[in-house]
């Protein structure tokens, strides 16, 4: 649960102080990454993407759902968005692509059949590992409220008539994406996705105390998982972070955001112990990795994707969701994100791929 003033202190991360590590690390990373979109090949569907004149990131996220909302509108009724906007079709995409993440106990796009699949039982007969999660997968956004978690079998039967009620409640909800720039067009989008759900286990930590994460101090995790969140620009990660507070670069630079020097006056000092392990153990390895597979599987200049790590395994880490619209604070950070977008969306300097498969169902 975040505290009542997380909204407050996130303005505060958006003052118009200038982050000069930011600005020397994009300067640095700025050739290696204009070399890494000549030789990308864009799916046509993110190349109608059009520049915005403002400079933050939420801008050119803006023009991306404009872009989607014309080509739903168009002749062709494309949906591609969906790769991300429809968990369903999300899942089905990362295991065409071998990309792991949690497994499903189940799929419904029926809703008797999901209600009886409940009452009866069959929807939770393979669960193994608890929590287990109900989610809408036409529900997205963090203000939908679109999952639900059930922390064991007892609670399931206990809370069984609350569980159909959520599902009664959101069948036919739809989401409203307020507080971003895009919520006229991003709602109208996601308007017309079908409802459906899924059930799934959840990302299996380790039972030995030795490995248990705990809650470091200076450390917002205390549901005794860690997500790493990676943005990747032309199929290569640019950075990674964590707890929205914890930076780190490809080029293996940390910066520490938690503290009036790098959350307010954007000169953040290197990460220290409590977070400095997710680099130094090579966790941020396995995040990199399977980012930048997902990015180049779904043929997209800009996404980020959240990945779950596994404590004591480091090449264990999992996709837990993407983000084609992140409105997440960056500290500065954003608007070099946005001009290293930018600049090859600008020059054209990206090869476009050859097809007319919906991104949801390319295969690599």
């Amino acid at each position: 649960m975040f505290p009542l003033h997380f909204e407050l202190l996130q303005s505060f991360t958006r003052m118009p102080i200038p982050n000069y590590s930011a600005r020397k690390y994009y300067s640095e990373q700025k050739e290696f990454f204009a070399a890494a979109a000549r030789e990308f090949e864009l799916h046509p569907y993110w190349a109608d993407t059009e520049l915005s004149e403002q400079p933050e990131l939420r801008n050119q996220l803006h023009e991306r759902v404009k872009s989607m909302l014309r080509q739903l509108r168009s002749d062709k009724r494309r949906d591609d968005y969906r790769v991300e906007k429809d968990r369903c079709a999300m899942y089905g995409f990362l295991s065409a692509n071998s990309i792991p993440f949690p497994p499903l106990l189940g799929e419904w796009h029926d809703r008797e059949k999901l209600l009886a699949d409940l009452r009866s039982g069959a929807a939770i007969a393979e669960a193994k590992d608890w929590p287990i999660f109900l989610k809408a997968c036409h529900l997205t956004q963090h203000s939908s409220s679109g999952t639900k978690s059930i922390v064991s079998k007892k609670a399931f039967e206990t809370s069984l008539d609350g569980i159909v009620g959520f599902v009664d409640s959101k069948w036919d909800f739809r989401s409203n994406d307020r507080d971003r720039e895009w919520e006229k067009e991003g709602d109208e989008i996601t308007s017309v996705l079908k409802p459906s759900f899924v059930l799934q286990s959840p990302m299996v930590q380790p039972t030995d105390p030795k490995l248990a994460w705990g809650v470091p101090n200076g450390l917002r995790v205390a549901v005794g998982l860690v997500e790493v969140r990676v943005e990747v620009l032309w199929g290569k990660a640019y950075l990674g972070h964590l707890d929205a507070t914890y930076f780190y670069r490809r080029d293996r630079v940390t910066e520490d955001y938690t503290g009036f020097l790098g959350g307010i006056l954007h000169q953040p000092p290197p990460v220290g112990p409590n977070g400095a392990w997710v680099q130094d153990e090579g966790y941020m390895d396995c995040a990199f990795e399977i980012a930048e597979k997902l990015a180049q599987a779904a043929h997209i200049e800009y996404i980020r994707v959240d990945i779950f790590l596994e404590r004591g395994n480091p090449k264990g880490c999992m996709i837990n969701e993407i983000s084609l619209t992140s409105g997440y604070p960056y500290y500065g950070h954003g608007e070099f994100i946005a001009n290293m977008w930018r600049n090859s969306l600008k020059d054209k300097s990206f090869k476009v791929l050859k097809t007319d498969t919906p991104v949801y169902e390319l295969k690599s």
